[in-house]
């Protein structure tokens, strides 16, 4: 079990450097800040590329610290109260 992506949270870019998640779920958000998604939008212009297999939001796969992206790059910060697969 992983820690949840939220909006703002933050990824490592190889090619970018750090950055943050910038789109998420429109109907799934903790704290105040939608959920993250595989498909989902980065900073840096990346998308999420992997995400739980037992978890999905909106039909997507929900995004965990540590899935990466489309430019190779990591997430590299979730929300600890909240573990997904």
């Amino acid at each position: 079990m992983r820690p949840i992506v939220l909006v703002g949270h933050r990824h490592s870019c190889p090619i970018h450097g750090d950055g943050t998640v910038v789109s998420g779920a429109e109907s799934a958000a903790i704290n105040g800040r939608a959920v993250a998604r595989v498909g989902d939008r980065i900073s840096c212009g990346a998308v999420i590329q992997t995400g739980s297999t037992g978890t999905e939001i909106e039909g997507q796969p929900a995004a965990r610290q540590g899935d990466t992206t489309s430019h190779g790059g990591t997430l590299v910060e979730g929300e600890a109260g909240w573990l997904v697969e």
